[in-house]
């Protein structure tokens, strides 16, 4: 009787142990979860028409034609840090768009 409350104490214990390898072992990735790691589309602000710039989060007509303004007037963008120099564009608008936006 002893042997056998051991053996199945043991059995028990065991059980748990099969379940972590299994959990631990990392699942395989499908092939349609690759994701393309460059983004095209990105708006070039120096080159960008008030209509595309309006693409961008929180650039409405006024902001994007004060974009505009501000290119023709104090020449092309040299950084993209330099859009929050534009009047209305604040930090918080600059950093919502970064991946959406470039220089050239």
């Amino acid at each position: 009787m002893k042997t056998r409350n051991l053996l199945l104490a043991m059995l028990l214990a065991a059980l748990p142990l099969t379940g972590l390898q299994a959990a631990e072992k990392p699942a395989a990735k499908p092939q349609s979860a690759v994701v393309e790691t460059t983004s095209p589309g990105k708006i070039n602000i120096n080159t960008a028409s008030t209509e595309q710039l309006t693409q961008l989060k929180g650039i409405g007509t006024k902001k994007a034609q004060a974009i505009v303004d501000y290119r023709e007037k104090q020449g092309k963008f040299t950084s993209v840090e330099q859009l929050a120099d534009v009047s209305g564009i604040g930090p918080a608008t600059l950093e919502s768009n970064r991946q959406s936006i470039v220089v050239k």
